[in-house]
C-alpha cells in the first residue's frame, strides 16, 4: 500500500495545481453583516491564549506577511455541537474531533503537527485513548503503542483476495496490478474503527479561502435578513442525501449532514427568518438523471411516476436557493458531457423561477485505486465554474479544490476521511462540505455570526 499512496499523491499534485490557481482572494473577510474575518483579535469564546497575548520581541509571531491565527480554544467537542464543526479548519489553533482510522499502518497523519494532543476518542466520542499507553506523538503522526486499545485492522485484513467487507471493491497499485479487494462497508462498521483527535497546533494555514462570492446569493440573503421565508433546495446524489454522516447511519455523535449543517447555519445567523428546506437529491444518480432524463438505473429512473425528476425535485419546489451537488456518480460522462447537464440543469431551474440563486457544488474524490475513481473531478469543477461564469447569481463552492488541499497540502489519507472506504465521506469530511460551501457565501467571518 505504501506503493499505491505514491500514485495518490502524484496525481494529486497535478489536480491541486488546477485548484491553487481557481481559488483566489477577491472579496475575502468581507461579510453581509460587516463582520470581522477570523484573522482579527477578537475572541467570541472569551478565553485566553496559551502563553498569553504579549510578543515582548516586538517581531510578528506568524512570520513576515502572515496572520497569527485566531485562538480557538475552548470549544465543546465532547458532542455534536455545529459551531465547533463548523469552525473552518483552515483557521484557529486547535483543531477538534479529526478523524484517523489504523488501516493497513500503525501510524496515521494529522492535517498538522501537534502543539498538544488535549484528546483522543473513538468516533462515538465514548472511550478515551491514553497518551503513552495506546499511542504515542512522532511528529504530524499518532502511533500506535503495542498494547494500544484503538482499533487496527492488519495489512491482511485491510486487503484480501476477495469480497472484503459489505461492498465489493477491488483496488489496483499505480501500474494497475491488482492488489485484491479492500475493506470497505456502508453503516457505522467502519467508522466505529476510526478515532478523532483534538489538538493545539501553531502551524499557518494556507488553503481553504477560494473565492468569496456573497453577491451571487443577495435576493435570498435580503429575505433572510427581512426575516421573510426563504424556500431551499438541495439536489444532488448520495453525499448530498446524507451518506454517511453519523446522523444518517444512526451512529453517535450524530452529526449532521453538510446539507443540514447549512440548513442549520442558516436558521442560526437568521433567527427571525423562516428556512424552508427540502432535501430532494437521492443516491446513485448521476447529472443525466439530474436533468431529468434517465440514466439506465430502473431503481432510480422509476421514482416520480418514471418522470421528469428535474420538474418534481426542484422546477414545481419553486425554491429561492437551489444548491446542485452531482459528480461522484459520473463516470459514463466525460466532462463536456457532465458541463452540458449542469448548464441544463440551470437553465431549467432559471426558466421555472428567473430570481432563483443557484450554487454548484463541487465534491470529494473517490478512493484513489478503486473503480470508483474514474472520473476527471477537476475538469468537473472546471465546469462548474464555466457554467457559473456565464450566469448571474450563480455561485460554486469549490469543495473539490479545499478536499485535494487536505490530502495533497496537508497529507491526510483518505481513508481517514471516509465512512465506507469507498465513495461516502464521514463527518471530518462532511464539515468540509458545509465550511466550503458557507465560507464561498458568506466570506472568511462566517463563523462569528451564529
Amino acid at each position: 500500500m505504501k506503493v499505491f499512496k505514491s500514485l495518490m499523491i502524484g496525481a494529486l499534485s497535478l489536480l491541486l495545481a488546477f485548484g491553487a490557481a481557481a481559488c483566489g482572494t477577491e472579496e475575502q473577510g468581507k461579510t453581509p453583516g460587516g463582520t470581522e474575518t477570523p484573522g482579527g483579535t477578537e475572541n467570541p469564546g472569551g478565553t485566553e491564549t496559551p502563553g498569553g497575548t504579549e510578543n515582548p520581541g516586538g517581531e510578528d509571531p506568524a512570520g513576515p506577511g502572515q496572520t497569527e491565527q485566531e485562538d480557538n480554544s475552548g470549544m465543546v467537542y465532547d458532542r455534536y455541537d455545529l459551531k465547533t464543526y463548523l469552525y473552518p479548519l483552515w483557521e484557529g489553533t486547535t483543531v477538534y474531533n479529526e478523524t484517523l482510522w489504523f488501516a493497513d499502518e500503525r501510524s496515521a497523519p494529522l492535517m498538522y503537527t501537534p502543539d498538544t494532543v488535549l484528546k483522543v476518542t473513538s468516533y462515538d466520542l465514548k472511550t478515551v485513548y491514553e497518551e503513552n499507553v495506546d499511542y504515542k506523538v512522532e511528529g504530524k503522526n499518532l502511533v500506535l503503542t503495542d498494547g494500544s486499545k484503538i482499533p487496527y485492522m492488519t495489512p491482511d485484513e485491510y486487503i484480501k483476495s476477495t469480497q472484503n467487507g459489505t461492498l465489493n471493491v477491488p483496488i489496483t497499485d499505480e501500474f494497475g496490478h491488482a492488489l485484491g479487494h479492500v475493506y470497505a462497508a456502508e453503516g457505522s462498521d467502519i467508522v466505529a474503527r476510526q478515532v478523532v483527535v483534538t489538538y493545539t497546533h501553531s502551524e499557518q494555514n494556507a488553503w481553504g479561502k477560494c473565492t468569496v462570492q456573497t453577491e451571487k446569493i443577495s435576493r435570498a440573503i435580503e429575505k433572510l435578513e427581512a426575516g421573510e421565508t426563504l424556500k431551499v433546495v438541495f439536489y444532488g446524489d448520495s453525499i448530498t442525501v446524507g451518506a454517511n454522516s453519523s446522523k444518517f447511519v444512526n451512529y453517535p455523535p450524530y452529526a449532521e449532514s453538510y446539507a443540514d449543517m447549512v440548513k442549520s447555519y442558516l436558521e442560526a445567523r437568521y433567527p427571525s427568518a423562516t428556512v424552508d428546506f427540502k432535501n430532494n437529491a437521492v443516491g446513485g444518480t448521476d447529472s443525466t438523471w439530474g436533468t431529468g432524463k434517465p440514466m439506465g438505473n430502473p431503481i432510480v429512473d422509476n421514482l416520480d411516476g418514471g418522470g421528469d425528476h428535474f420538474k418534481v425535485r426542484v422546477a414545481d419546489e419553486h425554491p429561492d436557493l437551489l444548491f446542485i451537488a452531482f459528480g461522484m456518480n459520473d463516470s459514463a460522462s466525460a466532462p463536456y458531457g457532465y458541463e452540458a447537464n449542469i448548464r441544463t440543469m440551470v437553465q431549467r431551474a432559471k426558466e421555472a423561477n428567473p430570481d432563483v440563486e443557484i450554487v454548484l457544488v463541487s465534491g470529494m474524490i473517490a478512493h484513489p485505486g478503486t473503480p470508483f475513481n474514474n472520473k476527471n473531478y477537476m475538469m468537473y469543477e472546471k465546469s462548474l465554474l464555466t457554467v457559473a461564469g456565464e450566469n448571474e447569481h450563480v455561485a460554486v463552492a469549490q469543495v473539490w479544490t479545499n478536499v485535494n488541499a487536505v490530502y495533497e497540502e496537508l497529507g491526510k489519507r483518505f481513508q481517514d476521511c471516509t465512512a465506507n472506504n469507498a465513495n461516502h465521506p464521514n463527518d471530518f469530511m462532511m464539515r468540509v462540505y458545509a465550511q466550503t460551501i458557507l465560507q464561498a457565501l458568506f466570506g472568511d467571518g462566517y463563523i462569528k455570526a451564529i
